[in-house]
Formats: structure tokens, C-alpha cells, sequence
């Protein structure tokens, strides 16, 4: 038994498949395969139920898996503990769509100038699968929406406070935001984004209905889509950070005004705290923000 077998158990339960964990591990999947089948020699029971595709842990496996992901954090600790330089290693770091396009890419390349010795690794994906990440350690950080509720084992830092605003192409009929959704097809986010349910329960809330013609991730393709005429759409406008095209009309969604709540989600116990720390810090100088 060793490391990379612990890692490759967890990558399996992470990502739903030997396959995916494979392409994760950047492995092929009979090594996936030679790493579980050696595991389970070692605790001589079986971690999967191979009668199911895929394969599903057993009790067994369940169990593993909770004591292989407490050693992998205590490896990650005493890793980390060996570095001389301590902003020195690797921050696993999540991030939402709606984000990365806005001060984010800019906050992370402040931190890659500040320690060159710093590697960052960065993966997107919707807020619900970010703070799961966060929690099984997958993550050091994650850049999310805030959540209407509170997540085990996490806390929300925020970084920002960004207004929601209408936009629209030249061409849109409405001159304020009410008549602009009403009279405009309207191009909506994934709906399982946190962003997403905001965004419609505030248009619920208002009794504002919306034609809804598409459904988009990330907000580059939501704000090409509008200056091609194509819809209009709710979007977070951050102080300071990527502006929109000129060509968009932006129409504050008030009355009253809306935000939405930027901030990175973190473990109480995460060992690379000092990492996280370095990024919140960048995060609030590019938005212009403090820390509530």
C-alpha cells in the first residue's frame, strides 16, 4: 500500500468512475485498476462491487476511503512542513464560470508574480460541486457564489459584492430593465448554478416573467450572444474588474438594487491556509473590496 494507490481510491470516489479517474490521474485505467485490486489485497476484503457499472464502494470501501482521505491530508501537512519557503508548493483552487472571466485571472496572476515558486492549479465547475470538493479536501479553496445555506466543514470569505444588472444589445425594446425582460428573449444560466437560482428567485420574487430562449455557463458566451442580438440577460457587474463591451446597454436591476455575494469557500482545518491567504488578499485588492 502506498500514496498513489490512497490517491487513485480517492480520484475513483471523486469523480465517479475509473475512467474519469484515470484521465484525472493521467494514468491508464488497467493501472487504475492494478492500484485497487493491490489496496484490496492488502486490507484482504473487497473496496468495490464489481456486479454494478460502475462499480460501487462497499461498506469496506466506504470506510477505506474516509481513512485514506484523513492520511492524504496528514501527507499534504507533512509535505508541506518540509517546504523552506513556506508561499512556496501547490494551491488547488475551484472557481466558478461567472468568475473567472471577471478579477479572478487577474488575482491569480498578481500571486504567480508575487512567488514565482508558487504553482496553482485551477479547475471550473458549479458552486454545489466546488464546495464538495473543498470538504473532501479534492480542493484547497474554491471561488463561489455565496450559498443561501450554510455547508458543513466550510466557511465563506467574501471577497466582493457584485451588482446585478440588465443587459441588452442596441436594438433591445425597453428603456428601463422591467420592459427590457419583458419584451426580449432571455438568455438564462445553467440552471443548476447557485447564480442561476438566485437570479430567478429574484425575478420570481418580482413577478417578472422572463421569455427564456437559452441557457448558457459562462458569462463570455452570455455577453456574445447578447451583442449578437440574440437575447438580453442578468449579469453580476464587478467594480473595477473586465468591463462589458460597449456595444451592450447595462441597466442596473434595482428596486431595490440586487448583489450578488462573491467569496472564496475553505476549510476550517485547511493546512495551506497560508496560501489561501495570499489569494484572498489579491482577490480584494482587484475587486476593490474588504473582508466583512
Amino acid at each position: 500500500m502506498d500514496i498513489k494507490q490512497l490517491k487513485t481510491i480517492v480520484s475513483i470516489v471523486d469523480h465517479g468512475s475509473f475512467q474519469l479517474a484515470a484521465t484525472a490521474l493521467e494514468m491508464s485505467v488497467s493501472n487504475v485498476s492494478l492500484h485497487i485490486r493491490s489496496l484490496e489485497q492488502s486490507v484482504n476484503s473487497p473496496l468495490f462491487d464489481r456486479s454494478s457499472r460502475p462499480p460501487k464502494l462497499t461498506e469496506s470501501g466506504h470506510n477505506f476511503v474516509i481513512q485514506a482521505r484523513e492520511l492524504l491530508a496528514q501527507w499534504n501537512k507533512f509535505n508541506e512542513s518540509l517546504i523552506r519557503n513556506p508561499n512556496q508548493g501547490t494551491l488547488r483552487i475551484g472557481s466558478v464560470h461567472t468568475a473567472i472571466s471577471g478579477g479572478v485571472a487577474v488575482a491569480l496572476g498578481r500571486l504567480r508574480k508575487l512567488d514565482p515558486d508558487l504553482f496553482l492549479q485551477l479547475q471550473t465547475a458549479l458552486t454545489p460541486q466546488l464546495i464538495k470538493k473543498v470538504q473532501n479536501q479534492t480542493l484547497d479553496c474554491a471561488i463561489v457564489t455565496k450559498p443561501p445555506y450554510p455547508s458543513m466543514d466550510v466557511r465563506f470569505i467574501e471577497i466582493a459584492k457584485e451588482e446585478l444588472s440588465v443587459v441588452a444589445h442596441g436594438q433591445a425594446i425597453g428603456d428601463n430593465f422591467l420592459e427590457i425582460l419583458t419584451h426580449n428573449p432571455y438568455l438564462r444560466f445553467n440552471r443548476q448554478a447557485t447564480l442561476a437560482a438566485f437570479i430567478d428567485d429574484e425575478l420570481q420574487r418580482r413577478g417578472i416573467q422572463v421569455d427564456a430562449t437559452m441557457e448558457i455557463t459562462t458569462l463570455d458566451a452570455v455577453e456574445a450572444l447578447v451583442k449578437n442580438g440574440l437575447g438580453v440577460s442578468i449579469l453580476p457587474i464587478g467594480r473595477g474588474v473586465r468591463p462589458l463591451s460597449r456595444d451592450l446597454r447595462v441597466v442596473p436591476f434595482h428596486s431595490p438594487e440586487v448583489h450578488r455575494s462573491l467569496g472564496i469557500m475553505v476549510r476550517e482545518d485547511c493546512p495551506k491556509m497560508h496560501l489561501v491567504e495570499l489569494l484572498v488578499a489579491e482577490l480584494h485588492r482587484v475587486y476593490g473590496s474588504s473582508e466583512n
